[in-house]
């Protein structure tokens, strides 16, 4: 086909680019985040950070005040769900700093934040953290596991009453320092930061009860724990206390500094205070990552790219924003590792056949208490929220079973014996034949945020 007669709209499939598969003088608006410069000198830029931090002692006096030879200096790592682009770049330039300012590099130990997602081997560590810097860090890694019960210092409770359980090999260590990068989140408004702690290096029980908060017997999740808000949103702000509590007990010996990347390009850096670098980050993503639209759309086209079905959730969350009351989703998204936690597929299979509003409530009430819930469930429940918002017209375009995702997840596959171009195409026209003047969003990051005041009125 002929790809004058399609729009230009750029999304990707994994590691393909796939354009031209919307026809022209369709109703369709391409959603794209502003267009920001990237950070030229990320040395110079880190340098800065960490010499004029956000309500923060520098890291230079924090070291000074803190370390001694022989005691350690921990830096938190995003465990393998994540990209870990800022990781691989930026972990070279602290430690050089950290040595600069006085620290012994054998007393620098990595610790990936796992949170309840199952710790990594050594090879994924490579392969999906560190890459080619886990030859020099291999003897140095410590990997967190929220069951090893005996290895977290318990910390009494939070003012939501969450048991403050946190691995001792952080709590003990001289300086703390998570090295994140901050992106909307779909029920904790905004990741980053303050989450390298809770649920990065928690007990499980510690995720469980703040986590078990987040739902809503008819909503799927309370309206306040969405994507880029923290106002009233109960788990994060639950987070973000644990955190103060953290930094009062430990003397402020805890410094984070912070990224926002956008497409790959590094476009901030920040240090200093957990809490004032979260309040910076939900400023900054709201700049970077709000589209406004006028209307909801009758189809909506995302991508994710994603090892697994659970990580492309995000996804479709994002895409659910934008979409009318029977609009239906189109997610692409590879998933080469299948379907993610084990529990979130066993619950979905425990519901088969109920009708939505049902089976989200039964998930809820059975897997979702402080005392039954696992990382994983969460996506259960805004799975069928969605499906009650599409009426079941959500569409993935995968390496999955079809088979499974109807039986199980109730998604429809498109055909992946087409190319993905092929397969939207096909889609895009037979949804126009019945929808001649339905409304299409291509989002250009699945990182979208789109708004319409109007709409939230």
């Amino acid at each position: 086909m002929n790809s004058e007669l399609y729009l230009k709209t750029p999304i990707w499939y994994e590691k393909e680019k796939i354009s031209y598969f919307v026809p022209k003088g369709s109703n369709c608006r391409y959603l794209q985040v502003p267009k920001v410069e990237p950070l030229k000198n990320l040395e110079e830029t880190l340098d800065k950070a960490v010499n004029s931090p956000l309500n923060s002692a520098s890291l230079k006096d924090l070291i000074a005040d803190h370390y001694q030879q022989g005691q350690t200096v921990v830096i938190l790592l995003d465990d393998t769900t994540r990209p870990n682009i800022h990781t691989r770049a930026l972990l070279p330039l602290l430690t050089r700093k950290l040595i600069e300012y006085g620290v012994l590099g054998t007393d620098i130990r990595l610790m990936i934040a796992t949170g309840t997602h199952e710790p990594p081997p050594p090879h994924q560590i490579q392969e999906l953290i560190l890459g080619e810097l886990y030859e020099s860090w291999k003897d140095r890694i410590w990997v967190h596991d929220c069951d090893d019960t005996a290895n977290h210092e318990d910390l009494g409770f939070s003012l939501q009453n969450t048991p403050i359980l946190i691995d001792k090999r952080v709590l003990s260590s001289s300086l703390m320092i998570p090295l994140s990068d901050s992106e909307y989140h779909y029920f904790a408004g905004v990741a980053g930061s303050v989450k390298l702690f809770v649920p990065g290096v928690s007990a499980r029980r510690t995720v469980r009860v703040n986590h078990s908060r987040i739902f809503d017997l008819n909503t799927g999740f309370k309206q306040e724990c969405r994507m880029g808000n923290i106002e009233n949103n109960i788990s994060i702000q639950d987070i973000r206390d644990i955190v103060r509590s953290l930094i009062e007990k430990h003397r402020q010996r805890i410094f984070v500094i912070d990224a926002i990347m956008q497409q790959g390009e590094f476009i901030n850096i920040v240090a200093g205070n957990p809490i004032a670098v979260h309040d910076h980050a939900l400023k900054a993503l709201s700049r970077l990552r709000d589209v406004s639209i006028p209307e909801k759309a009758d189809l909506v086209i995302v991508a994710k790219p994603s090892v697994d079905f659970y990580q492309a959730g995000k996804g479709v969350n994002a895409a659910s924003h934008a979409v009318k009351q029977g609009g239906q989703i189109i997610l692409l998204a590879g998933c080469q590792e299948g379907f993610g936690p084990d529990d979130y597929f066993e619950t979905m299979n425990q519901v088969k056949g109920l009708p939505y509003l049902e089976a989200m409530q039964w998930v809820i009430n059975n897997k979702c208490t402080k005392e039954t819930f696992e990382i994983g469930i969460q996506n259960a429940v805004d799975l069928f929220r969605i499906l009650q918002l599409t009426e079941g017209q959500l569409y993935i375009y995968s390496e999955l079973d079809p088979q499974l995702l109807k039986e199980t997840f109730r998604y429809n596959s498109l055909l992946t014996s087409k190319s993905p171009q092929e397969a939207l195409r096909s889609f895009i026209e037979s949804f126009l034949k019945t929808n001649p003047d339905g409304m299409i969003y291509v989002f250009e990051d699945y990182n979208i945020l789109t708004v319409n005041k109007a709409i939230e009125k």
